[in-house]
């Protein structure tokens, strides 16, 4: 998503907080709202792409593994077993081993260029990855048997993640539930009862209610997959 589209939403998000509460709480505190929204809502746009491309990388690991196994057990040396990953694998890891082989070009060390692609990305797996190269070069033995085995574990950890992933997915269906219910309420209640209802559109207390309770709710939503996607990272 590019930074501009990015920039119009924040600001959308944060317009629209600003005319939600300004009737409520008044202009200064309308103000103040509508510009952490805009904050959390480039925070959250942003964060929601990093975790994407990060889960891209993730789950492209073994096939990047496999490939350097392969090559290095054809006799290539490591540095273009990095660049032969470079070439073949799909986005975005390809570009991130081509830089990886770029810097490797110019002089940095294998495990330095890999421990920075894990902090760009996010992926601890290739941080794991940094460390065994590391060892390997000063221990010696035998590259593509260890390089096979980190394969196989992190094989295992992918499977394991996307077994969380759908674990995941169960608990976020049924927190848009809890989400969704007190709406389904409100609508009924507007039609049994629309004394009810009005309280919270025409008196200043009620819509203030209202209100604060919109926030908690959304609170509350952004706290329940947040410890979704904690539970996950575990």
């Amino acid at each position: 998503m590019p930074r501009f589209l990015v920039a119009v939403l924040a600001v959308a998000g944060g317009m629209l907080c600003f005319s939600m509460m300004a009737g409520l709480v008044g202009t200064l505190l309308a103000a103040c709202g509508g510009l952490a929204a805009s904050m959390l809502c480039a925070r959250f746009l942003f964060g929601w792409q990093h975790a994407r491309y990060s889960d891209a990388v993730f789950q492209q690991i073994p096939d990047a593994l496999g490939l350097m196994v392969r090559a290095i057990r054809a006799g290539l040396p490591l540095a273009e077993a990095l660049r032969g990953v470079g070439r073949e694998i799909s986005s975005p890891t390809r570009e991130e081993f081509a830089r990886v082989a770029g810097e490797m070009a110019i002089g940095r060390p294998v495990e330095e260029a890999l421990a920075g692609l894990a902090s760009r990305t996010g992926v601890k797996e290739y941080a794991f990855l940094a460390v065994t190269l590391g060892l390997q070069s000063q221990t010696g033995g035998s590259l593509a048997e260890t390089l096979d085995n980190l394969a196989d574990l992190v094989r295992k950890r992918v499977a394991m993640a996307k077994r969380a992933r759908a674990l995941a997915a169960e608990a976020n269906m049924q927190a848009g539930l809890l989400v969704v219910l007190p709406f389904v309420a409100a609508l009924a209640m507007s039609v049994i009862q629309p004394f009810y209802f009005e309280t919270f559109t025409q008196d200043p207390t009620g819509r203030t209610m209202a209100g604060v309770g919109l926030f908690m709710m959304f609170l509350g939503l952004l706290t329940i997959r947040w410890l979704i996607r904690q539970a996950g990272k575990g």
